[in-house]
């Protein structure tokens, strides 16, 4: 590339972020499209004037950067530009294996911390545990260092050594492991097994390179255990590959069974299943969703709801329908990701919510700042929009558009506040780390049959009442008993009243009752939760001390989720019923097309 078309690059970018950051702001009224290379041409000679005459020297690096960030401001915000760092962080996501020594980290309290080891990796032979603290890599100290980069140098070339500094609970100095890095290998399964007698359960992590062997075999081994129904779960299941979300499907479909078509400007294809599913037609199935299912999760979901081949349990998925195409720049790395075409259902479905997109969230924000008078009397019309609909190979309505939504719809149960602050500010991990020592001193056996002891349980909740992070965090009741007092504060000064405040008030009083009710209510909350507190020392205590396929399904347990899938597939008739074609004159099958 020469410097003239570097130029050209680059102030065509640069304009295009400030048209969005500029004129995004001006007016609402759509500017009629011109010439593309008219606008490339007066966009190059607003960048040249700035590149010479701007009264600071301007890196044409930061230009460029902020420039390709500011594109999705007028495309959608699954358009970006990939770093050469970033591009190859792609890539290994998408491959599924890489260089490394087999640790999840994260930082806990600001320091690098060991979430697990990955079974069977470097280090895990090496003995490396849950709740490890890494305070040097190779030496050097890793306090400031962030995430991304402390991955960067534990990841290398395969057959390298690195070592790591680790302060661990109950050793008093730090201890070294030299770790030969071997090729690690992300499952896109992180767990199978049965759930009752005859039913498995799959869970599916990710759509990468090996995602369809992953599933065969863990097909293959649930069908060995005896398995007669079957759960696939793609919650918080992101996507990936759009090949791999077509072989997935492929497994549990006839052969010549329309999968995902994508239609853009400059592509057009439509997937079929090649051969018969190795999953018979006639095992029952449900698939798992919520908002966090997203994209090739959205594809499986959706084709097999438009087959009647699965029943949808959960919550309504994150609704992204579009393709994205890789476009390499340059040979350093840099790369182009592109919003390229939309997915499309067998029946003609696209999932795609178009608040997804920045046009929609745009309409949005034009609809949310009409006036209210406006808005209240539009609301009856909105109602009855008619929205685009379809049916299933059963004749079940089904609504595009809007992401998967579920045949069957789950409620889950609200979470207790103490328990949110315990789960949000890792207080189980932590208290597993710290009691471990302990129990590996009394020969404890930690398994899925070992129940939690009271004496434990005590521990975990003085452990949390000492924690002064976990005691400043205020319930919204006791947000509200200070909002209570600041607002009474401010009408006293606005009455005139400045020389007195709260505290010289019989108000004094009852808001110190009302804060000590709420922060005994804290303490109530614990024995109310008893447990669920238990579930949770337990569920980190299999993590650390086991594995984390025990882990999984000790918690899989108290899944609400499940145990709905779990009671459709018991319950054959019921199952049936929410699958099957509407009654008779209940609902008239229509042609797939928009209504």
């Amino acid at each position: 590339m020469n410097s003239y078309t570097k130029i050209i690059r680059n102030s065509f970018i640069f304009a295009l972020s400030a048209l969005c950051l500029g004129y995004a702001a001006q007016d609402k009224k759509q500017t009629p499209p011109g010439d593309f290379y008219d606008e490339i041409s007066r966009l190059n000679k607003v960048f040249s004037e700035v590149n010479r005459k701007y009264v600071e020297d301007v890196n044409p690096t930061e230009l460029t950067d902020a420039a390709l960030n500011g594109i999705r401001n007028i495309l959608d915000p699954h358009t970006t530009v990939f770093s050469p760092k970033d591009y190859e962080s792609l890539k290994v996501s998408m491959e599924g294996k890489f260089g490394g020594v087999g640790i999840t980290i994260s930082l806990r309290d600001n320091v690098l911390t060991v979430i697990s080891p990955l079974s069977g990796t470097p280090a895990f032979r090496l003995g490396i545990r849950a709740g490890d603290k890494i305070r040097k890599i190779d030496g050097k100290e890793t306090k400031g260092l962030s995430l991304d980069d402390a991955v960067s140098k534990l990841r290398g070339k395969i057959g390298t050594n690195v070592t790591v500094s680790i302060e661990r609970e109950g050793v008093p100095d730090l201890m070294d492991f030299t770790i030969t890095r071997a090729e690690i290998v992300v499952h896109a399964v992180p767990y199978y097994g049965m759930v009752t007698k005859d039913i498995g359960y799959i869970k599916l992590a990710t759509f990468s390179d090996k995602t369809t062997s992953d599933v065969e075999n863990a097909i293959k081994a649930l069908q060995k255990q005896g398995m007669k129904k079957i759960i696939l779960d793609l919650r918080y299941n992101p996507g990936g590959l759009l090949n791999q979300a077509v072989e997935i499907s492929e497994l549990f479909l006839k052969q010549g069974n329309v999968i995902v078509s994508t239609r853009g400007r400059t592509q057009k294809t439509e997937s079929r299943a090649r051969k018969n599913g190795i999953v018979k037609p006639e095992v029952p199935m449900v698939v798992l969703v919520n908002q966090g299912s997203a994209s090739a999760a959205e594809i499986v979901s959706g084709a097999l709801q438009d087959w009647d081949r699965a029943l949808i349990i959960g919550k309504t998925s994150f609704g992204k329908g579009s393709v994205q195409t890789i476009f390499p720049l340059d040979n350093q790395g840099n790369a182009l990701k592109l919003t390229t075409a939309f997915y499309y259902l067998p029946f003609g479905r696209c999932i795609n919510k178009p608040e997804n997109g920045i046009k929609g969230l745009k309409l949005q924000e034009e609809e949310d700042s009409e006036e209210e008078e406006e808005a209240k009397a539009d609301s009856a019309k909105k109602d009855t929009v008619v929205r685009d609909t379809f049916y299933t190979n059963n004749g079940r309505m089904m609504f595009g558009g809007g992401g998967i939504s579920p045949d069957v719809d789950i409620e889950l149960s609200p979470m207790p506040w103490v328990v949110q602050v315990q789960e949000r500010m890792a207080m189980y991990f932590k208290f597993a780390v710290k009691a471990r020592p302990g129990l590996d001193k009394a020969g404890a056996k930690v398994d899925a049959n070992w129940e939690v002891p009271d004496s434990l349980y005590k521990q975990f909740k003085d452990y949390c009442m000492k924690d002064t992070n976990f005691m400043k965090v205020k319930s919204n009741a006791l947000i509200g008993v200070d909002q209570l007092e600041k607002s009474i504060i401010r009408e006293q000064n606005y009455m005139g009243d400045s020389s007195k405040t709260v505290t010289d008030t019989t108000l004094a009083k009852r808001l110190a009752e009302m804060r000590k009710a709420l922060e005994d209510k804290r303490d109530a909350q614990f024995d109310e939760n008893k447990d669920y507190i238990k579930d949770g020392i337990k569920r980190e205590l299999l993590t650390a001390m086991v594995n984390d396929s025990v882990s999984t399904a000790f918690s899989l347990k108290r899944d609400e989720q499940l145990k709905e899938a779990i009671k459709y597939l018991t319950d054959m008739n019921l199952y049936k019923k929410a699958i099957s074609a509407p009654a008779k004159g209940a609902s008239k099958k229509a042609p797939n097309k928009k209504k």
